[in-house]
């Protein structure tokens, strides 16, 4: 039943799903919070989700996820931390920036590079720990090599 959704209806049904999650339903308000939106915008979404048949919602009720909503919430949450792992723990971004990017590439990197993504970080976890030396001069050549600039040699190689 459910079509694809806009980054923004990911977003939400990610929100609707963190909030059940601790509380075991969410509330408009709480969504708008997690959203830092306007109750009128997240009505006009919610009723999307609902319509979709995503979530379970009427307006001023409690919200839940439908078990497809679920479904596609969770697949959008491991999308996320795949993401994130991949920058954090193989690319060595910080944090916090590694969530914020996460939370932008996560709607544009399709399945197929997604599972790359995973792969990647599977393997490089179970052959290559985070203490291990190919890591470690991955980052040395990142801070020292790179600089934080584009390495010119990268780029030639890339062209």
């Amino acid at each position: 039943m459910a079509t694809e959704l806009s980054p923004a209806l990911e977003d939400y049904l990610r929100a609707v799903h963190r909030i059940e999650s601790k509380q075991r339903v969410a509330r408009p308000r709480d969504v708008g919070r997690a959203q830092n939106v306007a109750a009128s915008t997240v009505t006009a979404a919610l009723q999307n989700l609902a319509e979709k048949g995503l979530i379970n919602y009427e307006p001023y009720g409690l919200i839940t996820l439908t078990d497809e909503g679920r479904a596609k919430a969770q697949q959008l949450a491991d999308r996320h931390l795949i993401i994130k792992d991949f920058l954090q723990k193989i690319l060595g971004v910080e944090p916090d920036r590694a969530e914020s990017t996460a939370c932008g590439m996560e709607h544009v990197v399709d399945g197929e590079a997604l599972e790359r993504f995973l792969c990647f970080v599977a393997f490089m976890e179970r052959h290559c720990p985070a203490g291990s030396k190919c890591l470690k001069d991955f980052r040395h050549f990142i801070k020292e090599g790179a600089n934080g600039r584009t390495c010119q040699e990268c780029l030639s190689a890339y062209r």
